[in-house]
């Protein structure tokens, strides 16, 4: 078996990919946001509240025409050597609550992990009409026993633990159907919903989509850091480190930094998303963090 290296660099468009108000309501729903009060995300719930224009998570984006392209162009190993391993988004503006989008996808790098191997997949999505970049998704696949070929080992990476209390600690209560809401977002992976195919996998019950955890993540920190304005959020980027189950309750740590924070989310001891790394986008707002907590309080 083989990674198919010569397709690194290699770009597919995809079919045009549209979504409602409809679809964006449910992405929020999906990730949290009203389960614990109804009224403290309705910008984000709700299309029609008097005085309250909707807006959309920033997390949605990692559902908006999100095909890598053919899984065939990337190797010839099997799925079940698959491991999704992390994410990161970019968003170069704000969604809005309907629209259409193009992805242009590809394998973007292949690194040498000694075991295994890792891959890189890239989505880029352009704005149907003008072309402009509206945001950019960064898939993180393990590939196990596809290591040692010499290839490249990555970047280093230079994340920990700050060793200080976090400045906000937040708890998020997942609900039992957590799994079966999220999946009519499109990812209808059974090992998220099928008992026996989970069981067969060696889970005693569906597990939550990684997406999912890092949706609720993402929220957190919109409404934490941002003041809950998507306007000010740049990029969001974690490593998936354990399942979580439906019914578990998320500990998300922040800690705040100049150009945004780093965060950790736990269930009970265990560390599930690690990693974590938010920016602001102050590239395109400009200011300090300073003057983006000042406009957005």
């Amino acid at each position: 078996m083989a990674i198919h290296m010569h397709n690194i660099g290699k770009r597919n468009e995809g079919e045009p990919f549209s979504w409602t108000s409809k679809d964006a309501l449910l992405y929020a729903l999906s990730v949290g946001a009203g389960a614990g009060d109804q009224l403290k995300n309705l910008a984000f719930t709700t299309e029609n509240s008097r005085g309250v224009e909707q807006k959309v998570l920033p997390t949605f984006a990692v559902v908006l025409g999100s095909s890598a392209g053919p899984m065939d162009e990337l190797g010839d190993f099997k799925l079940s050597q698959i491991l999704h391993g992390g994410q990161q988004i970019t968003l170069h503006r704000a969604l809005a609550a309907s629209g259409t989008v193009v992805p242009v996808s590809g394998m973007s790098a292949v690194y040498d992990k000694g075991r295994n191997a890792v891959i890189e997949l890239s989505t880029e999505l352009l704005d149907v009409k003008t072309r402009e970049l509206v945001a950019t998704s960064v898939t993180t696949m393990i590939i196990r026993g596809e290591g040692g070929f010499g290839g490249p080992k990555g970047p280093s990476e230079g994340w920990e633990v700050p060793d200080r209390p976090a400045d906000v600690s937040v708890v998020e209560k997942t609900t039992l159907d957590q799994a079966l809401l999220y999946r009519l977002n499109g990812d209808t992976n059974p090992l998220h919903s099928d008992p026996q195919l989970a069981r067969m996998v060696g889970f005693d019950k569906p597990i939550l989509h990684g997406l999912c955890t890092m949706g609720f993540a993402g929220r957190v920190l919109l409404e934490q850091v941002c003041a809950s304005e998507p306007e000010v959020f740049g990029s969001l980027s974690v490593r998936f480190a354990s399942p979580v189950v439906p019914g578990d309750e998320l500990s998300i740590s922040i800690w705040k930094t100049e150009t945004g924070a780093v965060f950790q989310v736990r269930v009970a001891d265990t560390v599930v998303l690690d990693r974590g790394t938010y920016t602001h986008r102050t590239a395109e707002i400009g200011g300090t963090t300073e003057e983006l907590e000042a406009a957005t309080a």
